[in-house]
């Protein structure tokens, strides 16, 4: 170790990069939950998600636009018609720093137009209430 660096140590300043971390996938860890919750609340219920987010390669995004892929639908779509409502779309957004991009704000004012309650969810909590309270 030559001078320099022990004195980079002693400073905290970094002498290398350090390992990169994959990212914490909370939504995705959010979403599963709520996911197992709700079929296991209401086994009958037809809840399921809609992967438009899901990173592919070029080619296989190409496949998905072509097959009808749309940014911006929500993640979650509950096919039960409730309160004058025909269903339930649901955007998942991981806490507080999970951003609702424009077109997903666009898309969820369309779908509200249409007849479709729908609800951006940051927690377990909020989305089993927003369950309940659709369901009930």
């Amino acid at each position: 170790m030559t001078r320099e660096e022990a004195l980079a140590i002693i400073n905290g300043e970094r002498t290398e990069k350090a390992p990169r971390r994959p990212p914490v996938q909370r939504e995705h860890n959010l979403q599963t939950a709520c996911i197992r919750w709700a079929r296991y609340q209401f086994p009958k219920l037809t809840i399921f998600a809609i992967p438009n987010g899901a990173w592919c390669g070029y080619k296989q995004g190409r496949k998905l636009v072509a097959e009808g892929m749309l940014k911006g639908v929500p993640d979650i779509f509950v096919a039960l018609a409730r309160k004058g409502y025909h269903g339930l779309f649901i955007e998942m957004k991981a806490g507080k720093k999970g951003v609702v991009r424009d077109e997903q704000s666009e898309m969820l004012i369309k779908l509200q137009s249409e007849g479709y309650q729908c609800a951006v969810c940051r927690t377990f909590e909020q989305f089993q209430q927003i369950i309940i309270d659709y369901i009930r």
